[in-house]
């Protein structure tokens, strides 16, 4: 089964196009890489399938939901974590998972909160300021953050971006144990190659807003490394 459809999608900021005619798909289950350098597009694209920005035109389509026509039924079955994250450094932890779970209809209980910040590994951590937190610590912070609604669709803009190793390693745990245990499907953008070596079963490059590269990554290592395949699929589209 599909959980994301994408056809035909255009957008384009002040005479820029960003994406232009982006085609693809997510399937249920899958822990989906989406690759390309800066600027190629990728964040636009999870900003306009997160319903933060409009396309100018085409089709996305999230578990048979119109994103579009109808964006209360994908809100219900998504969550994501920007790459750029807003935190409210006046609350502890807890106060900010709990302040996040009361949108949602399925409210976590306290118990539920805890255990979700002991598994993104911020145990003990629960009642600290988000103020005196580093980078690697709000990283995690925002994984909790995009999971306190138990998302079937989980977007990852760049989750590893300022850990260290075992952060890294951490986090690469808690994604698996995601889906193989709970069945989410994660879409995850990155520019981390060993994210994706690590993660993921199928990838899509994009570069100039248009898909060049898309498949099976264990087929596609078959005949190179992640780096020749990525290197060489923008190199060919940049000439």
């Amino acid at each position: 089964m599909m959980m994301v459809q994408v056809e035909n999608l255009v957008k384009s900021y002040d005479g820029h196009t960003a994406l232009d005619g982006l085609n693809f798909g997510v399937e249920e289950g899958d822990i989906f890489g989406f690759l390309g350098p800066n600027g190629a597009g990728k964040t636009t694209t999870i900003r306009i399938l997160t319903g933060i920005t409009k396309a100018d035109s085409g089709s996305a389509l999230i578990d048979g939901h119109d994103i579009f026509t109808k964006p209360g039924e994908v809100r219900k079955i998504i969550n994501a974590f920007p790459e750029s994250n807003g935190y409210y450094e006046w609350m502890t932890t807890y106060e900010y998972l709990e302040f996040f779970s009361y949108l949602y209809s399925a409210k976590r209980s306290k118990q539920e909160i805890y255990k979700l910040i002991e598994s993104v590994g911020l145990n003990g951590m629960d009642n600290l300021l988000i103020r005196s937190f580093s980078r690697g610590m709000k990283q995690r912070l925002g994984i909790a953050r995009a999971l306190i609604n138990r998302p079937r669709l989980l977007f990852l803009d760049e989750p590893t971006n300022g850990l260290d190793p075992k952060g890294r390693k951490d986090v690469h745990d808690l994604l698996m144990d995601l889906n193989q245990e709970q069945g989410s499907t994660i879409f995850l953008s990155t520019h981390l190659l060993d994210d994706v070596e690590r993660l993921c079963n199928r990838i899509t490059i994009i570069n100039f807003g248009k898909i060049v590269r898309s498949g099976d990554l264990a087929k596609m290592e078959r005949k190179g490394t992640i780096e020749d395949i990525f290197f060489m699929s923008t190199k060919e589209k940049a000439l």
